[in-house]
């Protein structure tokens, strides 16, 4: 990416590309949530949501990996280790209880995708990386808005007793993810700095 492309003088290559393999990173996560969401819910309304909201992920990962690679990066393919896994695990411990208990843990899961994509696209990113992340924000915030009345619907609102409990299991879910996964980002900067020709 020159400095024509990004529309500023000094661009921090290294920086740019581990937020950008971050949320890559972030969406390998959350794709196999959504496949076992999909798969064990019953509504079909609710399905055909998901189908839909995951179609943004995919679309938003190849989004991403575009503009790792023109960047001349290389793509992550795997998920965040390990809170990836934690966050599936958070998925299918909800399917025995329903479609309830599935919106439960899949709310729990877009609360950090939502907060760590609004964290990214609040940064003062090249105008075209900053117009992308802003638009990925923007589709985290409307599923995490749909997740919470979907469950309001089902009456687990954030007004009851089981919608605050959601929402405290989320934020610490999330916030303890965050940190982990900020330890991996820092580390792969530093790698990017390293193996960065002059």
């Amino acid at each position: 990416m020159s400095d024509t492309e990004t529309g500023t003088k000094a661009v921090d290559l290294p920086a740019l590309q581990a937020d950008l393999a971050d949320l890559l990173q972030l969406e390998n996560d959350t794709l196999p949530m959504y496949s076992v969401a999909i798969s064990a819910l019953r509504d079909p309304l609710l399905k055909e949501r998901l189908r839909v909201y995951r179609e943004d992920h995919e679309r938003h990962a190849r989004d991403l990996t575009a503009l790792i690679r023109e960047m001349g990066g290389v793509p992550p393919v795997l998920p965040h280790l390990p809170t990836g896994l934690l966050k599936l695990g958070v998925q299918m411990a909800g399917l025995p209880g329903g479609d309830r208990t599935i919106l439960l843990g899949f709310v729990s899961n877009e609360w950090q995708s939502r907060e760590k994509y609004a964290r990214y696209a609040a940064k003062p990113y090249p105008p075209a990386m900053a117009a992308l992340i802003g638009s990925h924000a923007a589709d985290e915030a409307v599923h995490y808005a749909w997740a919470t009345e979907a469950l309001r619907a089902l009456g687990c609102g954030e007004e009851t007793l089981t919608g605050q409990a959601t929402q405290a299991f989320a934020r610490m879910h999330g916030s303890v993810a965050d940190v982990i996964e900020g330890i991996g980002r820092a580390s792969n900067e530093a790698v990017l700095r390293l193996t960065r020709r002059p």
